[in-house]
């Protein structure tokens, strides 16, 4: 089952990611940050503070090579006379449009001004999952070797902004791992506040811990690996109910369309997994075998692979695989289900 799933995310095509990159401080060609390769695809998020305010970005690239670069703004009516657009600085670039006078242009550059301009509606994107309004885009083939410079600007006011660079998807381990924790910048970002965000799983966790305690209290023992375990299933379904509350509070702000079916395999994998564990823990709680062991190590790499369970999770289900148990006789009648 879980692999069926697995099979049905690595065959959509159209929908893709983007690697975070930080932008630290980057109001002059000067401290422009650096987009390693603009051929990967980077996703930004980041700020303006006033108006009449540019930030700058740098990448080198070779003639011929695709420069794709995209511009995004929140959804929130906070943002929603906030229009930013961008200047794409660099050799061979044709000149268009004037460059508002507070943006700096690189030496030797042609400039191309893309104003932003507000969409008639928002885009979903199911990995993160959660809506946006793209508001300038360019694809262009590099007209000659050289450094260029993107340069995001808005005239009247500041607000928040994502800027997309590049096309190929590349991920390092750390990169992916921490994905979840990426996640959460994003809706911060949008204006979300992060408490409201991890509600669904403080709740389920708080709940599990609960009914936890309940059959201690009606004496049925929880043993300390299963104790362990039932915690990192629960961390597992409440990572996967935070899921499904991102994309319906993404959806009220965007169209459903076909790649909600992505999103909903990210909500469905997160579940099982955490069933899965519940299950060996409630059924097999103070004796497990070596194959219960490794089924168990197993839940958590599929875990950490799909960024269940904000680590906590896969680590939780590690410990529990590892933890001693029992070593006498017949499971005990008190830990089943």
């Amino acid at each position: 089952m879980v692999s069926a799933m697995l099979a049905s995310v690595l065959l959509v095509p159209s929908v893709s990611a983007h690697d975070p990159l930080a932008s630290g401080n980057n109001e002059s060609l000067a401290t422009a940050t650096l987009v390693p390769d603009p051929t990967k695809s980077w996703a930004i998020y980041a700020e303006l503070h006033e108006g009449g305010e540019a930030q700058y970005y740098r990448f080198d690239i070779s003639a011929g090579q695709r420069i794709h670069v995209m511009l995004l703004k929140p959804t929130s009516s906070g943002f929603s006379d906030f229009k930013p657009g961008f200047v794409l600085m660099g050799p061979g670039i044709a000149n268009s449009s004037v460059v508002p006078g507070f943006v700096n242009v690189s030496a030797g550059s042609g400039a191309a001004v893309f104003n932003g301009s507000q969409p008639a509606q928002a885009n979903y994107e199911p990995f993160s999952p959660s809506a946006f309004y793209q508001v300038a885009e360019v694809s262009i083939e590099a007209p000659a070797d050289g450094t260029y410079y993107v340069a995001v600007f808005e005239a009247n006011r500041g607000g928040h902004y994502g800027l997309a660079i590049g096309d190929r998807e590349s991920f390092t381990l750390a990169d992916w791992l921490l994905m979840p924790f990426s996640l959460l910048r994003i809706y911060e970002w949008e204006g979300q506040n992060l408490a409201i965000v991890l509600s669904p799983l403080a709740a389920t966790v708080a709940v599990g811990m609960g009914l936890l305690y309940w059959r201690q209290r009606k004496g049925v023992r929880v043993h300390p690996p299963a104790l362990v375990a039932s915690l990192a299933g629960f961390f597992f379904i409440g990572g996967g109910l935070t899921v499904f509350s991102q994309m319906a509070f993404a959806l009220t702000q965007a169209p459903v369309d076909g790649t909600v079916g992505v999103t909903l395999i990210f909500v469905a994998i997160p579940l099982i997994l955490g069933v899965g564990v519940l299950r060996l823990a409630f059924r097999h709680g103070s004796v497990w075998t070596l194959k219960q062991r490794i089924y168990l190590a197993a839940l958590g790499i599929i875990a950490l692979s799909l960024w269940t369970g904000y680590l906590v999770g896969p680590v939780l289900a590690f410990m529990a695989a590892a933890m001693p148990t029992k070593t006498s006789a017949p499971v005990e009648r008190e830990t089943q289900a």
